[in-house]
């Protein structure tokens, strides 16, 4: 039995999530930021040190979707209000409102679906629902992920990584599949280091 995540998360919430995307997409072997400069062009057969992702770096974002997309190619999303007392992320993230592609016409059994831009481009996805419909959904797109678990799959690519991930809510299970730029990442990083310097010299 399912949990709507519709009733468990309101709009504050959401926000708050998806500030903690990096910290839940953490793949079980970290990489550097020379990982994540990989050409556009590179063939998206896995090599030895990515052997779970193939698919992830062939799609490289969602069906339909590619990281680094402009904002512009995405209708129908509304943007998320700032939480008061909440610091200011360098993402701006959306709720999609459409109804077009799998995750549109699945929004009864996947209700959050999240989608997170870094200077206009988008870089990240999350998506809470029924585990039933959203763990296929997943395995459908990306193949095969590393098991950590009964509850948690991993995807690491050279450019793109995924978590999928259920826990207990209610008297159900929600799933959770968060979907993350490599690139986008590395410069997250790189702007949160820069500031801590600026900070310290100071």
């Amino acid at each position: 039995m399912s949990v709507s995540s519709r009733s468990v998360f309101g709009p504050a919430a959401l926000l708050l999530l998806t500030g903690r995307l990096l910290a839940g997409c953490s793949s079980p072997s970290p990489t550097t930021a020379s990982d994540a400069a990989v050409p556009a062009d590179a063939p998206a057969s896995p090599s030895p040190a990515f052997p779970f992702g193939g698919k992830i770096d062939s799609l490289d974002g969602i069906a339909g979707h590619k990281f680094g997309d402009p904002l512009s190619a995405f209708p129908k999303l509304r943007l998320l209000p700032a939480i008061p007392g909440v610091p200011v992320s360098p993402t701006q993230t959306y709720t999609s409102e459409g109804t077009t592609g799998w995750f549109g016409k699945h929004r009864a059994q996947v209700p959050t679906q999240l989608y997170s831009f870094l200077n206009g481009k988008f870089c990240a996805f999350v998506a809470l629902g029924d585990p039933a419909v959203l763990r296929p959904e997943a395995n459908y797109l990306f193949g095969p992920g590393l098991a950590q678990g009964q509850a948690q799959l991993f995807w690491e690519g050279s450019r793109a990584r995924a978590v999928y991930a259920e826990k207990a809510a209610g008297f159900g299970r929600e799933g959770r599949l968060d979907v993350l730029s490599k690139p986008y990442e590395a410069e997250l990083a790189a702007r949160a280091s820069a500031k801590l310097k600026a900070e310290n010299a100071q």
